[in-house]
């Protein structure tokens, strides 16, 4: 599955979507997940009725691109980093222009 966009489009601010699978449902409401290429316990809020083997959308703020490395790390509940071929969306954020000020004074 071939991604539409470059890690060298992704930006600092921009959101992004992980697809996570769920491993177990916690006691206290949430799901432990497991996030490809990210090597560490990670849990989310359990949506109604999910289940073990349910995949889910994990979404976040950018913080950093690594294009060296081709790595990106979001914001998501926790900084989270992962290979950047695991982002399953991207949206940029839309970038404000500078504006100058019209006399107001």
């Amino acid at each position: 599955m071939g991604m539409a966009w470059e890690i060298a489009d992704i930006n600092i601010g921009d959101e992004v979507a992980i697809t996570v699978t769920v491993l177990k449902l916690l006691d206290d409401g949430r799901a432990s997940v497991s996030i490809p290429s990210y090597g560490f316990p990670h849990s989310v809020p359990a949506p109604k009725r999910s289940k073990p083997g349910d995949e889910l959308q994990l979404t976040g703020e950018v913080t950093r691109v690594d294009e060296e490395n081709r790595k990106v790390t979001v914001k998501a509940g926790g900084l989270i980093t992962v290979d950047a071929d695991t982002i399953t969306d991207w949206t940029p954020v839309r970038r404000k222009k500078m504006s100058r000020r019209d006399g107001a004074d």
